[in-house]
């Protein structure tokens, strides 16, 4: 069985922008989200595009019960997480037990003092050339289009990324 990895709104955001979607959902991982998760997407072309690679094959979308439902609204937290997008996509990961992908600086940290592994929109880019399925070339033009469209990633790791796949181009 692949394992599990739970997908948050804004990593989706980030890999429409950076035209990475497609091969994120190569990745020998099952892929969960929540409904609220896909709700939350509204922008009409990136909407257009997660709905089309949105498959069963590729992702699970879960959807919660009411007394799920209760659960998430009473799970603690030890920071405010206003959204409830945010919560359901942490109980799952919780409940779960698996890595969550995130970028929110505040769901990150709540989901590492849950014992979770947390990644991003970087790691994905790392796990596209580790698995095969893009070249480092093309990686490098990935992480160059998530500079642009997010200004908030990490700009030095980025860096060492981009030079660390220039050193593997052969």
């Amino acid at each position: 069985m692949k394992d599990l990895i739970i997908t948050d709104t804004n990593v989706f955001i980030d890999l429409i922008k950076a035209g990475a979607l497609e091969y994120f959902m190569q990745l020998d991982y099952h892929i969960l989200t929540t409904g609220f998760v896909v709700n939350e997407i509204n922008h009409p072309d990136q909407k257009a595009t997660l709905e089309r690679c949105l498959t069963p094959e590729r992702v699970e979308i879960i959807e919660f019960s009411g007394e799920e439902m209760l659960n998430i609204l009473r799970f603690r937290t030890r920071r405010n997480l206003k959204r409830l997008t945010d919560k359901s996509v942490l109980f799952l990961a919780v409940q779960r037990q698996c890595p969550l992908l995130s970028g929110d600086g505040d769901l990150r940290k709540e989901a590492q003092d849950n014992g979770l592994t947390v990644f991003g929109s970087l790691w994905v880019i790392n796990q596209l050339v580790e698995q095969q399925i893009c070249t480092p070339q093309l990686a490098i033009a990935l992480i160059r289009r998530l500079e642009r469209c997010n200004p908030r990633l990490p700009k030095k790791k980025m860096e060492e990324m981009v030079e660390r796949l220039e050193g593997s181009v052969v």
